[in-house]
């Protein structure tokens, strides 16, 4: 089996397993009610963390797994790039826009307080100050992502590296 195949049935596999786990969070008990008879708390609030969890899982395995068989692949290439993108300009883009990101948010959720539950449970005002962090950066992720692939789908950049004829 091809391996671009192979891609894409993960690709549709992941997407029909999130559609149907988001599904059934909201569809069944949704509006049970908390022990106080105010907060709403789904019943299936465990099926979508352990969906989080997996997909955490399975992205940080196949990049730790790319990144390993990228280095024994490259190890012995010293002449110039065969397909022509610039990897380590790409490479440093990358890391930079998320340390970038990370910085942003970790600037904006500054001097949080802590945060105590109705059932006493407390987190501290460093722990709340991480979440944001890290969903102000996943925010700015995606919306540069979104963007890029509005660019890429939209042609310029390679209508712009064609030579004229």
């Amino acid at each position: 089996m091809k391996l671009q195949k192979l891609s894409s049935i993960a690709l549709y596999a992941t997407i029909a397993l999130s559609v149907v786990c988001f599904g059934l969070f909201f569809l069944v008990d949704y509006n049970n009610l908390n022990f106080d008879g105010v907060h709403v708390s789904p019943a299936l609030t465990d099926l979508v963390l352990i969906l989080m969890y997996l997909l955490f899982a399975v992205t940080a395995g196949l990049t730790i797994w790319s990144l390993v068989r990228g280095a024994s692949i490259n190890s012995g290439n010293t002449g110039p790039n065969p397909t022509g993108i610039a990897s380590g300009k790409v490479t440093l883009c990358t890391w930079g826009t998320v340390i970038v990101a990370l910085v942003i948010g970790l600037l904006t959720g500054m001097g949080e307080e802590a945060y105590t539950t109705n059932s006493g449970v407390t987190t501290s005002g460093t722990m709340v100050t991480v979440v944001d962090m890290w969903i102000i950066a996943i925010y700015i992720l995606a919306v540069i992502a979104i963007v890029a692939v509005v660019v890429s789908m939209s042609g310029v950049l390679t209508k712009s590296a064609t030579p004229k004829e």
